[in-house]
């Protein structure tokens, strides 16, 4: 769907006003500044911290559920310590290429496994996977978002609702049209 994709690459409204050290400062629902995110140190870092401050629930939206940032233990840990902690939260993830997760495996298919319904895979739908982007929200407040897939710069902030919406309805009409991968679903097993 090509206007959602260009909808998504809209202009951000928000400043950039942090730099990625400060990221350990930031606090999910508080701190408005976005954050301008440089290469992959930044983004797991980011990834890691709105993943920690998460109460209820989190989507992923990524194109090979990239190992660098999301197959390292801390993003992992604090995975699990979401759904496990609080009742009722949520892992959603959407992936457009399985390809790289069913050859090498990956920590969050196993944990998807472990947890049952808490954390759900699916392969993006046929007509959605053309979409560069990849981002992550948080508790329908907090984002971070990656214009190219294939590369470690992007935007991030940790209290953008009006942006966390946006995103989050594109990531409900993606989640919509799509199904757990055949691929992914015999790891589950």
């Amino acid at each position: 769907n090509d206007r959602s994709a260009d909808a998504m690459n809209q202009t951000r409204e928000n400043p950039i006003l942090q730099e990625p050290s400060d990221i350990d400062s930031l606090r999910l629902g508080v701190d408005k500044d976005e954050v301008r995110l440089t290469g992959s140190d930044d983004v797991r870092a980011t990834a890691v911290a709105l993943a920690g401050q998460a109460r209820r629930t989190m989507l992923l939206h990524t194109f090979g559920l990239e190992a660098r940032i999301y197959d390292r233990q801390p993003f992992v840990e604090a995975v699990s310590a979401l759904v496990r902690r609080y009742p009722g939260a949520c892992f959603d993830v959407l992936i457009q290429n399985v390809d790289r997760v069913v050859r090498d495996g990956h920590r969050l298919v196993e944990l998807a496994r472990r947890m049952g319904s808490s954390i759900q895979i699916r392969r993006c739908a046929q007509q959605y996977r053309g979409y560069s982007g990849t981002f992550l929200l948080v508790d329908n407040t907090g984002y971070l978002y990656r214009p190219l897939s294939s590369r470690y710069e992007g935007l991030a902030s940790f209290n953008n609702a009006a942006e966390v919406a946006r995103l989050g309805k594109y990531f409900r009409e993606v989640w919509e049209h799509s199904d757990t991968d055949v691929e992914l679903r015999r790891l589950y097993i």
